[in-house]
């Protein structure tokens, strides 16, 4: 794990049809980052650039709520930004109505703070957060994204099985089987199709050591988009490198 355990593990294996299984024990590991964040120097705000008092909007990722992201919302105050809670309450339901529920947020922030908005998503938050962000692209001006499987949903089978678990046990009317695969034609579908807006810059931050998400899933092909800093998953809304990128990322625009 980056910084604090510096042995790498071995690479995740392949399951029959190509897609790497993260190893998911790795993720019982996150304290570690939280941490390593907490005796950092880019959590008191040292070395990094500070904030214009510019809108950011926080998305959690899947089974999460607004409560993980505490430390990230109160590290960005402190430089400078302005942040907002998702307010989408828990992320379970289905990504679509969840990324409405955003939309919301997205335009109560972008009129209360006068400009247009950044989100920063975490796993499942970024895909939500981009569903949202094509719904109303004049309110955004950038997308940030924490190891969300941005390719291909090449993440562990626990939790997808979870995952269809919970939807069938919130909406067991509704067709679950479609979510996360080309065959979903809801909004939340269509918008993983669709290119972003010239004038919006997104990045994304991933980890190597990532025991949820396959990591190859989780990097733009452009390689300059791409920010490696090793650590867990969960751990990526604590960890001080990924900290530090996002400093970096919200100062260049």
């Amino acid at each position: 794990m980056g910084g604090v355990a510096t042995a790498r593990a071995t690479r995740p294996r392949r399951v029959a049809t190509g897609t790497m299984v993260p190893p998911l024990w790795r993720e019982s590991l996150w304290p570690l980052d939280w941490m390593e964040l907490r005796l950092s120097a880019v959590y008191r705000g040292v070395g990094v650039p500070p904030g214009d008092g510019s809108a950011v909007v926080l998305v959690p990722g899947f089974m999460s709520t607004d409560v993980w992201l505490v430390e990230l919302y109160g590290w960005l105050r402190r430089l400078g930004y302005r942040p907002y809670m998702s307010r989408i309450g828990l992320n379970a339901e289905c990504p679509d109505r969840l990324a409405r529920r955003l939309v919301g947020t997205i335009e109560t922030a972008s009129a209360e703070s006068g400009g247009r908005v950044r989100i920063i998503g975490h796993s499942l938050g970024g895909l939500i957060g981009r569903s949202a962000l094509v719904r109303r692209p004049e309110l955004v001006s950038q997308l940030v994204y924490l190891g969300s499987p941005v390719r291909a949903f090449g993440i562990h089978p626990a939790v997808m099985a979870t995952a269809a678990l919970v939807r069938l046990a919130a909406q067991p009317w509704a067709p679950g089987d479609r979510c996360f695969s080309d065959s979903c034609s809801c909004q939340f579908g269509k918008a993983m199709k669709r290119s972003l807006p010239k004038h919006v810059q997104h990045a994304v931050i991933f980890s190597h050591e990532d025991g949820v998400v396959d990591w190859h899933d989780s990097v733009e092909a452009d390689p300059r988009l791409n920010h490696e800093v090793g650590g867990t998953h969960l751990g990526l809304v604590f960890n001080p490198r990924a900290y530090e990128v996002l400093a970096r990322l919200l100062a260049e625009v």
